[in-house]
């Protein structure tokens, strides 16, 4: 009676470990594919953002204004907002108030400094260095 009542035991210690590693491995999955997922969206809000901010200074530097490209600058930083960390989207929502500033100035023909200009760019390229950190991509 003694073995019965050990491989009984033993069959159901095996069910329930079994199992609960079965739900481990699921849960694994889930998050790798929710990763996985949230990474593409990020990519591809951080890609609009940065062709958005191009479109904006080559209609500034055009000298047509249909402020497009500021409404998608908004739109796209409020999608950052809410897939990305604050060290990522504070940084993105404040570049975005400066470019449409100086990219508008520009169009005016209004006189912008070539420092000023200087100075929003290498704020682009901070950004685009937290996008990369933030996406996992080696810094080059």
């Amino acid at each position: 009676m003694g073995t019965v009542i050990v491989g009984v035991a033993g069959t159901l210690l095996g069910v329930l470990f079994g199992g609960a590693l079965q739900h481990l491995q699921a849960s694994r999955a889930h998050r790798w594919q929710r990763d996985d997922a949230l990474g593409k969206l990020k990519q591809a809000a951080y890609a609009e953002f940065l062709r958005s901010i191009s479109a904006s200074y080559g209609q500034a530097m055009a000298g047509q204004r249909t402020r497009t490209e500021d409404a998608r600058l908004h739109a796209v930083t409020a999608e950052i907002e809410v897939l990305a960390d604050r060290e990522v989207s504070g940084p993105v929502r404040d570049l975005t108030g400066t470019i449409i500033d100086v990219h508008s100035k520009l169009a005016e023909g209004v006189g912008v400094e070539q420092a000023t200009l200087a100075a929003v760019d290498r704020r682009r390229l901070e950004v685009v260095a937290l996008f990369k950190a933030d996406l996992g991509i080696a810094q080059t």
